[in-house]
Formats: C-alpha cells, structure tokens, sequence
C-alpha cells in the first residue's frame, strides 16, 4: 500500500537527520519517493531534502506529528498521494531555491567526528578526484561501476520500473597503505551526489568502537556509532577483528546489532568494511546477514615502486618542499629494495619515508643555529634516509589478541 512506503520512507530520512518528529517535510519526502515518476515535477529529490537542514539530535525512533498524521491519514491511493504531494510542495517549496547539477541534495551538517562531504560536490567533480590519485587502476574502474549501477536504478527507480537489487554496502580488500580509507570518503560524497545518501559523512570505526568489555554494553556502542553514520557511510577498518574468537568475545553481539541497524536505516546508511583479504572472509562468513548484504567487492593492489615515488614527489608538492637533484632516483632505489616486504605498509611506508626526510632537513637547516629562507625549501640528497633506515611495516594482528613479539613502528 503505497501510504505505508510513505510511512517508511518518512520515518527513514527524519532518523537519519535524528530528527525528534515526523513531520509534514519528512511527508513529502516519502511522497516523492513513493511516487516516482509521479512526483510532482516542481518537487525532485534534490530540492526536497533542502528541507531537511539542521540535523537534529535524537537517537531514538522519532514520534509523528499531529500535522504528519493527518496528511497520512488521507493517503489512500496514487491519486490521493499525488493530491498530497501537490498541497505539501504549496505549502513547503515555496522559496526554497532550485537545485542545480547533480549534487546539492543534501544540505546539513554531518555527524560530529565525521569528515564531510563538499558543498560543490558533483558526481563528476568527485569521479575526477578519484582519477587524480596515483595507480588504482581496477580500484577506479570498480568505484565507477558502482556508482553506474547505483546511478542507473535511481533513473530506473523515477520512470516506475523495478530496480534490480544492487547493495550499496562495500568490502574493501587489500593491505595498509593501498587507499580504502581515501576511496571511502570519496564513495561518501559520490553516494550523496546520485541521492543515495543524504549527508555524504564518512564516519571511521574500529573494533574498538564497537566492542565493549561487559555483556549489554556492545549494543549501545554500535547504536551510538551507527546513529552518527546514518545519511552517509559507516567505514569499519580491520573489520574482520570483530569476529568473534571464542564464546567470551563480544564480537557476536557488535555484528548482530549492526546487522539489525543496516536493515533499520538501510534507505540512508550505508557500511563498508576493509581488512585483508583472506581475514575479511573469515568476518563475512561469521554471520548470515553480512553475506547477504555485502555483495560488491573491490580489491585494492599494491603500489608498485614508481607509483610509491610519485605518491613522495606528491606528498613534497602539497607540503610545498622541493626536491633537489637525485632525491626523487634514491627515494626510488629505496622502494624498490623495500616493496614486497612482508606487511609492507605502501604509502603508509612512503609518508613515513617522507616525514624522515624532512626531519633531517629540519636537523640540518638548524645544525649552525641559524635557518636561511632557502634552507625551509629545499630537499637534499643527504636528507633522504639511508638503507639502513629503519622498516616501516604494518602489525597484522587479528582480532585484539598481543603480538606475539615487538612490533614494529607502523606508520600513521
């Protein structure tokens, strides 16, 4: 019946702005979703959600208004729908401006402790920074497919045809270093620009977050964590940690009650958990619902050595330090020796070779007591760490257990 997917819908965007009420703006967000190509043509998605702004704060299942409830109430068919749908943009659109472009669909804050999608955002402005990032050729290509996909049943979804069901929730594999978390804020902001989100806001857990060390505590965290992700993307790194490892661990309790929220939210949230390959298996096959919901993956290859070095000479560039003849020759000698190490951090180990550099530019320029102008520039060949320099490898731990011996420095 096509008042209890208003009702649905409705009630979905008002959680996932954590408004306190139903009211007649989130109404007519469920009409126009109902309707689809029968929305009213003054009232497209984009300029609805314009309504929305500011976020609230209430983490509970919002109420309805006295004012909603009467709207809903005469919502009988498509023609009283419509009816609805036509008297609400009266009421509400009137100077609200257009949208123009295929972003400005989501006006608001994003979540406290989240990083935030752009104002000027467009689908193609996102898909152009992706382009920029050095290597992650198959990475690119997969990113564009899903948002294809995701773009082609929102159209398919406004011409009254049936989607075909294709889950916005990702895994991510590959090793540190190799650009999850990077590619991860860039699919929050494109999954708001083609309407799949409202707010864009990647939001960035660990098991950590989630996993409390008393029995009913596991649930509230994941409830206080996902309800901050909710109109955007909720990034679980090292998720395979959450499997559990025996009857004692709380990892049971974290994944059922994200499962339940992911289904609750499933309109505005959207989850994408990254780890190694084979481990990140292991987590998907620890509960019926993460196999049936985390359908699309995209494995992320390590950097080869020329693509380290132009990750170096990009990371000099953006911290305006230029390199000196030989720099960029002995950077690429250093990586070549280091690249296929076991738990080589890729550009992880790239920007701690590079923030290795500068201290000694640092310790050199300061070495008389006195720093010219140029010397704050420019770095040497004698700056760049030499073979014996110490590894920078990732710890590959699993689960929350010690490392059976030291560990060494990982790169932040």
């Amino acid at each position: 019946m096509i008042r209890d997917k208003v009702i649905d819908e409705a009630r979905a965007v008002a959680i996932g702005w954590r408004h306190a009420q139903v009211e007649p703006r989130h109404v007519l967000y469920g009409l126009v979703r109902a309707l689809g190509s029968d929305a009213p043509l003054s009232a497209p998605l984009a300029r609805v959600k314009l309504l929305m702004a500011p976020a609230g704060s209430t983490t509970g299942k919002p109420a309805t208004s006295p004012e909603a409830e009467a709207i809903l109430a005469g919502i009988a068919d498509a023609a009283t729908a419509r009816a609805a749908a036509d008297d609400l943009v009266g009421k509400l659109l009137a100077g609200v401006p257009g949208v123009p472009g295929a972003l400005a669909d989501a006006a608001g804050a994003p979540a406290a402790g989240a990083s935030a999608a752009t104002a000027g955002d467009t689908t193609e402005s996102v898909l152009a920074e992706l382009d920029r990032l050095v290597g992650l050729g198959v990475v690119k290509a997969g990113v564009r497919r899903l948002i294809a996909v995701q773009s082609f049943n929102s159209q398919r979804q406004a011409a009254g045809l049936p989607e075909v069901n294709a889950s916005h929730h990702l895994v991510f594999t590959g090793n540190p270093g190799t650009g999850k978390t990077t590619v991860a804020r860039l699919v929050a902001r494109l999954y708001r620009t083609i309407g799949i989100s409202s707010r864009g806001q990647l939001v960035e857990a660990s098991r950590a977050n989630l996993v409390a060390g008393y029995v009913g505590q596991t649930a509230l965290k994941v409830q206080e964590v996902v309800r901050t992700a909710i109109g955007g993307v909720l990034f679980i790194d090292e998720a395979y940690s959450l499997a559990p490892e025996g009857p004692w661990d709380f990892g049971n309790e974290a994944i059922a009650t994200l499962v339940q929220m992911m289904e609750e939210s499933r309109r505005d949230l959207a989850v994408i958990a990254a780890g190694y390959p084979e481990e990140m298996k292991r987590f998907i096959d620890s509960n019926p619902g993460l196999r049936s919901r985390f359908t699309t993956y995209i494995d992320f290859p390590d950097y080869g050595p020329d693509e380290l070095a132009q990750i170096f000479e990009t990371m000099a560039a953006q911290a305006k330090v230029r390199l000196g003849p030989g720099v960029l020759e002995a950077v690429g000698r250093r990586l070549a020796e280091t690249v296929g190490a076991q738990n080589f951090g890729n550009a992880r180990f790239v920007r701690s070779l590079f923030e290795d550099a500068y201290a000694n530019l640092a310790a050199r320029a300061d070495a008389d007591g006195k720093i010219e102008r140029t010397e704050i520039e420019d770095l040497t060949l004698a700056d760049v760490p030499k073979d014996d320099h110490h590894q920078f490898i990732e710890h590959r731990g699993i689960g929350f257990r010690a490392p059976a011996g030291p560990v060494a420095k990982a790169p932040g």
